[in-house]
C-alpha cells in the first residue's frame, strides 16, 4: 500500500511537470521511476505517461519504445492494450529503417488482441435492400484534413443506388460536421458507445459494406468495431495507409500507384484499386478561396515543408541540407502543424546536427494563416518515410510544386499517388539521390518553376485529384464489385 501511495505521489509530480510544459524534467523523473520494482498496472501507467511526454517533445523513437513497454507491461485493460498497440503501430511509420516484413508482422499481431471475440454472422437474405447500404465509421467528420478527403464520397454519392450511413465516433459538431450530416441519409452519433455497442448498432442497421475511415490513426477505435464484423463486407480506406492486421477487414481502398504486385504481400486485405483516380480525392476547404496576398519573387528559391515535425527525421534533414547547399542563396522554411515549442527546440537541435549553415533554416509554428504562408515558398519538400497527404494537396492548390519520395510500402506511396493524379508524376523520386536531384533541378529552372506556380491550381481543378464526382463513381463501382463477390 505504501509503495502504491509513493508511486501515485511520484506520478502526481510528473503530471504537474507535464502541465507546466517541462517535459524533459518529467521524462527524467519517469526514468527514475522505471528503475523501481513496479506492479504491472503501475508499469503500464508509467509507460503511457512516457509516451505522452515523448509525443510533446516530438521524440518518435521514444513514443515507439514507450508504447511497446505499455503493451508488454501486463497491466493494461483490454481496451487500453488495444489503443496502446494501435498507437505503437502508428508511430512505427514515422521511423526510418523499419523493415517491411517486421512492420507487417507487427500489424498482424493486432489480431491477437481479439482472439475469441464472437463475430456477427450474415446471411444474404438479410441484405436484400433496394439500395446498397454503405456505413462510414470515423472520428473525422469534423474540421480536419481527412474530412476533405471523405467529403466527395458523401457529396457525390449516387442516391438511386446507395444509402449512406455515417457513424461518428467523436461526436463533433462544427460546420464541417453539419455539412456532412446534411449529406448522409442516416447519421449516428456513437461517440458515447463502446465498440460492442457500436457494432450492435451497425448490425441492426443492416449495413452491407462497412468502411473504416481511420484504421490505427485514432487508437484503433474503429478497428475494434470492425473486429466484431458487424457487416458482411468490410473495407479500410482513406484514413489509414497500411494493412489493418485484422482478418475481419476484407478490402483496402487503393490505386494503381499505391498497390501493385510488389507490395501485395504486405496486406491481409484485398486491394480495391482505383484506375482513374488517386485513392485520395481532395476537396479544398472554402478558406483556400479567401487567401489574400501574392507570391513574391525571391532572389533564390525558397524550399519549405509544412508537415508535422514528427515526420522529419535526421536523414531527411541531411538531404534537405544537401539540396539547399546545391542551390546558391536558397533557404528552407519548416512550419509545424502543432503549436509546440518543445518540438521546435528538438528540431532546431536536429537541424544543427545535420549541418545547416546559420540562417539557412527558418522555423515557424502553427498559425491560422497556414495556407497564406505557402505564398512564401517556391518548392515544397515532402517527408520520408511518412509523406504528406493534406499538406501536399494544400501546397499544390496554393501553387507550390512538391517533390516527394516513394518506396515499396503503401504508406510511402500516397505522395506519389497525389502527384500522379495531379499530372506531375515526374516530381516523384524512387531513391534519396533522385529526390535531391529532382529538387535541385527544379530550383535551377526558373521558367519551369514559374509556369508551375502560376498554373498548378488550374491544372489541379481539371485533374482527377479534384474530380469528386468521378472519384465517387469509381469508388461506388468498386463497392458493387466487392458486394457481388460476397454474394457469390
Amino acid at each position: 500500500m505504501a509503495e502504491e501511495r509513493s508511486f501515485a505521489e511520484a506520478m502526481a509530480r510528473v503530471r504537474a511537470l507535464l502541465g507546466e510544459g517541462r517535459e524533459g524534467a518529467a521524462l527524467d523523473a519517469m526514468r527514475r521511476l522505471a528503475l523501481r520494482d513496479l506492479s504491472p498496472r503501475a508499469a503500464f501507467e508509467l509507460a503511457a505517461a512516457m509516451a505522452a511526454a515523448c509525443g510533446a517533445l516530438g521524440d518518435v523513437r521514444g513514443i515507439v519504445e514507450a508504447y511497446r513497454a505499455a503493451c508488454a507491461s501486463g497491466g493494461a485493460l483490454p481496451e487500453e492494450h488495444r489503443r496502446a498497440y494501435s498507437n505503437y503501430l502508428f508511430a512505427l511509420h514515422y521511423l526510418p529503417g523499419v523493415e517491411d516484413a517486421r512492420l507487417f508482422a507487427e500489424h498482424c499481431g493486432f489480431a491477437r488482441l481479439f482472439e475469441g471475440v464472437r463475430q456477427y454472422e450474415h446471411a444474404a437474405a438479410r441484405h436484400r435492400h433496394a439500395r446498397l447500404r454503405i456505413g462510414y465509421l470515423s472520428p473525422d467528420f469534423a474540421m480536419q484534413i481527412n474530412a476533405f478527403f471523405i467529403m466527395a464520397l458523401l457529396a457525390h454519392r449516387t442516391k438511386e443506388r446507395f444509402d449512406i450511413y455515417c457513424y461518428d465516433t467523436r461526436g463533433a459538431n462544427d460546420s464541417v460536421t453539419q455539412q456532412m450530416r446534411s449529406l448522409a441519409d442516416t447519421w449516428r452519433d456513437v461517440a458515447a458507445l463502446s465498440a460492442e455497442e457500436r457494432a450492435a448498432r451497425i448490425y441492426a442497421d443492416e449495413i452491407d459494406i462497412l468502411v473504416d475511415l481511420s484504421g490505427h490513426a485514432a487508437g484503433g477505435d474503429t478497428l475494434a468495431v470492425a473486429a466484431l464484423r458487424p457487416a458482411p463486407v468490410q473495407v479500410t480506406a482513406i484514413g489509414w495507409f497500411d494493412t489493418t492486421g485484422l482478418p475481419a477487414v476484407d478490402y483496402v481502398l487503393a490505386d494503381r500507384w499505391t498497390a501493385d504486385d510488389d507490395n501485395a504481400a504486405l496486406f491481409l486485405e484485398k486491394p480495391l484499386s482505383l484506375q482513374e483516380h488517386s485513392l485520395l480525392c481532395y476537396m479544398p476547404p472554402s478558406s483556400v478561396q479567401h487567401v489574400k496576398g501574392r507570391r513574391e519573387r525571391h532572389a533564390a528559391p525558397v524550399f519549405g515543408s509544412f508537415n508535422n515535425f514528427y515526420k522529419i527525421t535526421q536523414e531527411q534533414l541531411r538531404l534537405w541540407r544537401e539540396i539547399v547547399e546545391r542551390v546558391p542563396g536558397a533557404r528552407l522554411i519548416l512550419k509545424n502543424t502543432e503549436g509546440s515549442a518543445p518540438q521546435e527546440r528538438r528540431l532546431r537541435r536536429m537541424a544543427a546536427r545535420a549541418g545547416f549553415a546559420a540562417g539557412a533554416v527558418e522555423f515557424r509554428r502553427a498559425s491560422s494563416d497556414y495556407l497564406a504562408q505557402y505564398l512564401d515558398v517556391d518548392i515544397a519538400l515532402d517527408t520520408w518515410p511518412y509523406p504528406g497527404g493534406g499538406t501536399t494537396c494544400d501546397a499544390l492548390y496554393m501553387g507550390v510544386p512538391v517533390v516527394t519520395r516513394y518506396g515499396r510500402r503503401f504508406g510511402s506511396r500516397f505522395g506519389r499517388s497525389l502527384l500522379a493524379a495531379a499530372g506531375i508524376a515526374e516530381l516523384s523520386a524512387a531513391t534519396p539521390e533522385e529526390y535531391v536531384e529532382k529538387a535541385v533541378a527544379l530550383a535551377h529552372e526558373p521558367a519551369l518553376l514559374k509556369a508551375l506556380q502560376e498554373g498548378l491550381r488550374a491544372r489541379l481543378e481539371a485533374s482527377p485529384l479534384l474530380d469528386g464526382r468521378g472519384y465517387a463513381r469509381e469508388v461506388e463501382g468498386l463497392y458493387e464489385k466487392a458486394w457481388r463477390e460476397w454474394l457469390q
